[in-house]
């Protein structure tokens, strides 16, 4: 296993120098020129869905969700074509980063805003992608948790400083496909060893775990964060037109829904796996090593690291190059890779230290996306829509949406389901009645 893995780690970086030397321009860097094809730009949204914080996750909550964790991926899809009616806006306004696309609707303030609050959330994106890849290590080499975040830790940063979006872009086809099949193929092997197991029913679309009022959560925070989502974003910022990223867009969407019901039967085999919960790796790998053949077995790995790389380097990179914006205020030129660059370290660091934390994908994850989208869902949505808001009111309604959102993910997380639940929404409906109330009547400037 050890040497499929140094060959997979030594292709990543024959292409990652390769693109290096091929970065000239800060455009390179950033959004790869902005000459992605159809089919780079589809596997990149799939890579980057379908990352290992996803998949792995979704599949470790199958004790309590069951079939429903099928419900990621639905609302993922969900949530991607919600995009298509602000397809144009986005295409028209959008140049490298979400908080640039709020500065053209609502001024610098929204931007600075979301130009300190968009990174601080992805260090929990990062780090659940970091948690993944270490879970993955320590089920196949003879590492700890601790040394597995490390490696992968440095890995993703080294991949992300030396090729930016060329290099993600040229990787991240290849790396959809190696993800798709991998689940196709440890989903088909799970069903033909199933008289072998105990493998628990759970019911779909709900079931005692997963109730309509969890979908409706799930659909307000982790939906959403794809209708209006800075990694979602940048993969249509580096599109080489706007029908290819609608194209796009709709083949993401369709490809997601089997893959979404892959899951959910992954969900409830690993369930019924003998030595499920032993406390090291993940359930996907323990389903891994008890149905597939040998021969398979580092297919369906390599398939897992590169779901967890191609989310880590997209949210990285995305991160890094909102924070240099931020500093740079649209005035990119050569130097402003050298500092994404720098920022990417930091970036990394402060997700290794995270990992090393916190252990738990879901968690972590869900609570950076319940962040973001209690911030930014509403005003982008809005404002795409073409509302007109003052600008003080857009800040009002942005720090007030997140902190509201993050007091509710600490409520539940100690155990007040319906209240931590009851905040979480009130972070909508607050951010929404601020944005109507702070509207614009006439054409004059505040």
């Amino acid at each position: 296993m050890i040497y499929f893995l140094l060959l997979y780690l030594l292709i990543l970086a024959t292409i990652a120098f390769y693109s290096f030397r091929k970065i000239s321009t800060f455009s390179d860097f950033f959004i790869a020129r902005k000459s992605g094809s159809y089919y780079s730009v589809t596997g990149s949204l799939i890579a980057t869905i379908l990352g290992g914080s996803a998949v792995i996750g979704s599949i470790d909550a199958g004790a309590s969700m069951g079939w429903a964790t099928a419900w990621y991926m639905l609302c993922a899809a969900l949530g991607l074509l919600a995009v298509l009616p602000l397809l144009n806006k986005i295409s028209t306004l959008g140049r490298f980063t979400l908080p640039e696309l709020l500065e053209d609707i609502y001024g610098a303030k929204a931007k600075n805003f979301a130009s300190l609050i968009i990174p601080v959330a992805w260090l929990g994106i990062i780090a659940a992608q970091i948690i993944a890849a270490a879970k993955i290590l320590q089920s196949f080499l003879p590492v700890d948790y601790t040394m597995g975040v490390i490696i992968t830790g440095f890995v993703f940063i080294g991949y992300t400083i030396a090729g930016g979006q060329i290099s993600i872009l040229k990787t991240d086809f290849v790396q959809s496909m190696l993800i798709v099949a991998g689940l196709i193929l440890a989903g088909a092997f799970a069903f033909a060893h199933k008289e072998a197991y105990s493998v628990p029913t759970f019911d779909f679309p709900f079931n005692e775990q997963f109730k309509p009022f969890d979908l409706f959560i799930l659909v307000i925070t982790y939906s959403t964060t794809f209708t209006a989502g800075p990694d979602i974003y940048s993969r249509i910022f580096c599109a080489e037109s706007k029908e290819t990223a609608r194209r796009s867009i709709i083949t993401t969407a369709i490809i997601l829904v089997p893959i979404a019901f892959v899951i959910g039967y992954l969900s409830v085999f690993g369930t019924g796996v003998a030595g499920i919960e032993s406390g090291t790796g993940t359930r996907l790998t323990d389903i891994g090593v008890r149905v597939l053949p040998a021969w398979l077995l580092p297919l369906v790995v390599l398939s897992l690291l590169s779901a967890v790389l191609s989310s880590a380097d997209t949210s990285m990179l995305s991160a890094s190059i909102i924070i240099t914006d931020f500093f740079d205020k649209n005035n990119f030129s050569l130097a402003s890779i050298f500092k994404t660059r720098v920022v990417i370290v930091v970036i990394g660091a402060l997700s290794i230290l995270i990992a090393l934390k916190f252990t738990s994908i879901i968690g972590v994850l869900l609570l950076a996306l319940s962040v973001y989208a209690g911030a930014f869902v509403v005003p982008v949505i809005l404002g795409l829509a073409g509302v007109k808001v003052k600008p003080m009111f857009v800040s009002i309604a942005i720090v007030s949406g997140g902190v509201l959102a993050l007091a509710g993910k600490i409520m539940v997380a100690r155990g007040l389901y319906l209240h931590g639940n009851g905040v979480i929404i009130s972070a909508f409906l607050v951010n929404f009645l601020i944005m109507i109330i702070g509207r614009k009547r006439s054409r004059s400037v505040y």
